[in-house]
């Protein structure tokens, strides 16, 4: 037998003397003839009764909880059962799938600790690009009387913000950095957040190191991220140091040996059952995919081939045979590979960075006009809240694609990593709660962690990213909680560079870690 009392919030349970033992503070009394015993239903105890025999025990926050609505619903259960697991946990991971409403199960998390006495204050590490449109807005839009600072600025404002008072205080990765020597003297700032924890994935960085220092001795710690190896199962090296250090592996060379085989002196591929390690490293921890949660309209992915113009298919074969020769002399490097993969890429795009530091420009009409007749085509007159995002990994294409917008007279916004934090906020606010801008003109490494863009429907590769990560976060932005519109994934071709990236990417391949086996497939071409 075991109940749950919501009014006064205590659990009764039998009595017996070990356990009468082990809950001094217990209520001893005789219900409906036998002996039982009443004690709160708080944190200490319910992992104490889980441990006895009680594992459907609920948690606290399940039970006694207000969770605020939002827009009217509750909460999704598997974000529920999220909040519970961090509460429960206080060192633990959040491995939910993009889009799952992490952040809103983090604030809930907080909230019950503050509310219950266990939890002073909250710092939140997170990318530059999410600071205030993800958790200052998420945060007043869940639990609006939560006092947030954003920490941001030079040295000397980070350092006024964060001796201001506040529940729960933000600040970027690098950022933490600045102020660390006066965050390691804030014992009441308990509960610690790391966002987009993969950020810390190499143990052995500057960055890693410091949040390692910075994570001790708090009351709580929450690694949160949907892709928390992007590269290799060695990324969970860093991520089991800083968040579980106590069960944590040993060494990276162990762990590597553990998860991955050595096929030559420079490559490593991943052991059969390397994902189990990784969960094992990675625990404990809650992961619900984005379906598990709310089931979404779907998602259709299509590639457009647009043929390339003499001067582009000129450099490019000049290009390719720059990489055949490097091939069969034998100095072919994932160095210079790399560099020469890249300049496929950017020629395949119509934009080429010169060793001269100088950028060119090739014939690439077609590509523009291509993208052009894709954009005027989802965002017409007749449909005035459809919207799309245009990502490009080349600032050069960037510009190229901004000035067609701005000929077509459509109203677009151009975000990079020159766009300072405040005014993505508006670029992004504005895009997703006004019609005051239509289309994002995108570098993909500014907008691929934690935003919710679901007002767009449609997202347009002018060409492809190199990072595994990097592309399936960017997709993310539009399939998340909320989304109501079927939405589509256009990715632009013109080369076999190209689909060279795009066939590994869908494989989940990181593409740096492959340089020199699609150097050798193009070549063999």
């Amino acid at each position: 037998m075991l109940q749950i009392s919501h009014a006064t919030q205590q659990i009764v349970v039998p009595y017996s003397d070990a356990l009468g033992q082990l809950l001094k503070h217990g209520h001893v009394f005789d219900w409906e003839g036998e002996r039982v015993v009443a004690i709160p239903h708080g944190l200490d105890e319910t992992k104490l009764l889980r441990n006895l025999g009680y594992p459907e025990l609920p948690s606290p926050i399940e039970e006694h909880y207000e969770f605020p609505s939002i827009d009217g619903k509750r909460p999704f259960k598997k974000q529920l059962l999220t909040s519970a697991s961090m509460i429960m946990h206080p060192r633990s991971f959040v491995l939910n799938g993009m889009g799952t409403g992490k952040t809103k199960a983090a604030i809930w998390a907080f909230d019950y600790l503050r509310s219950i006495g266990r939890a002073q204050k909250m710092l939140v590490t997170c990318p530059l690009s999410t600071m205030r449109f993800t958790w200052e807005r998420e945060i007043f839009n869940t639990i609006p009387q939560l006092r947030v600072k954003v920490l941001t600025g030079d040295a000397k404002r980070r350092h006024k913000l964060l001796a201001e008072d506040a529940d729960i205080y933000i600040v970027n990765h690098d950022g933490e950095k600045v102020i660390h020597n006066a965050l390691m003297q804030r014992p009441d700032i308990d509960v610690i957040c790391f966002d987009e924890a993969a950020a810390y994935r190499n143990a052995r960085a500057d960055r890693s190191k410091l949040a390692r220092q910075l994570a001790t001795n708090r009351a709580f710690v929450w690694g949160m991220t949907g892709s928390p190896t992007p590269s290799d199962p060695t990324d969970a090296y860093g991520l089991s140091n800083l968040i579980v250090p106590h069960t944590a592996p040993r060494s990276f060379t162990h762990f590597r040996q553990e998860t991955m085989l050595q096929i030559n002196q420079f490559k490593w591929v991943p052991k059969r059952d390397a994902a189990e390690t990784v969960a094992r490293v990675l625990s404990p921890a809650v992961r619900f995919t984005l379906d598990e949660i709310v089931e979404l309209p779907p998602v259709y992915e299509r590639s457009i081939q647009i043929e390339m113009g003499t001067r582009q298919t000129g450099t490019y074969n000049m290009l390719k045979d720059h990489a055949s020769a490097l091939l069969k002399e034998g100095t072919i490097t994932a160095v210079n590979g790399g560099v020469v993969y890249n300049k496929l890429l950017q020629t395949s795009i119509g934009w080429v960075y010169g060793d001269d530091g100088k950028t060119y420009e090739l014939d690439n009409h077609a590509r523009i006009n291509a993208l052009m007749d894709i954009v005027e085509g989802n965002v017409d007159s007749l449909h005035p809240e459809a919207k799309v995002i245009i990502f490009s990994p080349f600032i050069s294409a960037m510009n190229g694609i901004s000035e067609s917008l701005k000929k077509a007279k459509i109203d677009y916004a151009n975000v990079s990593g020159d766009t300072s934090p405040g005014e993505r906020a508006k670029i992004f606010q504005a895009f997703q709660h006004t019609d005051k801008i239509r289309v994002l003109n995108a570098h993909p490494e500014c907008m691929s962690h934690g935003l919710t863009l679901t007002a767009a429907d449609t997202i347009i590769w002018f060409g492809p990213t190199t990072k595994l990560e990097t592309y399936e976060q960017a997709n993310a932005r539009i399939r998340r909680i909320g989304q109501t519109k079927k939405q589509q994934i256009i990715r632009m071709v013109s080369s076999p560079a190209e689909r060279a990236a795009y066939t590994r990417l869908e494989q989940k391949q990181d593409l740096q870690s492959n340089v020199l086996d699609i150097i050798a497939e193009l070549t063999a071409e």
